[in-house]
């Protein structure tokens, strides 16, 4: 005696109800505008020059991404025979990168970005607002040890 039962939606609920499509939030780290204006104020803070290669603007934003990274970092330069911190790649960074060239405020001169002086107006304006505030403490705070020679030591395999 297999009886079939169905049960209908509205014997379930007692009012109507709807489905209202909500907007997926997006990280901001995946926004163009947000990952390009952070790479600009990269460039133009920590790097020497205005210029810098990927492999240092793939570090620079790794330890931007969180205090556990800038701190694994710090303690890596402060001991350099310890662990090396394990830097993470992202490929929006290099999207970013790509948006940035074809607009005109940075160029690719073999391994090296550098600056473009559109760029670099856009960069020095975001120094002067209110935005990045952490993101300039952390650049500014390891400027001098972002080196080249210590950009390779953590690439470098053992």
């Amino acid at each position: 005696m297999n009886k079939k039962i169905t049960i209908q939606l509205s014997d379930i609920l007692d009012r109507p109800f709807t489905f209202t499509r909500r907007p997926d939030l997006l990280p901001c780290e995946m926004r163009p505008l947000w990952k390009c204006s952070l790479i600009l104020l990269s460039i133009h803070l920590a790097c020497r020059a205005g210029s810098c290669s990927l492999k240092k603007i793939h570090v620079i934003n790794w330890i931007i991404k969180s205090e556990k990274n800038s701190s694994e970092f710090e303690f890596w330069i402060l001991n350099q025979h310890g662990i090396k911190p394990e830097v993470r790649l992202d490929p929006t960074l290099d999207r970013a990168l790509a948006l940035l060239i074809a607009d005109g405020m940075i160029s690719k001169n073999e391994d090296k970005f550098t600056i473009n002086d559109k760029g670099l107006e856009v960069s020095k304006k975001l120094t002067l607002i209110n935005a990045f505030e952490l993101e300039k403490i952390v650049l500014l705070k390891f400027k001098k040890s972002l080196t080249d020679a210590n950009v390779n030591k953590i690439f470098q395999v053992r």
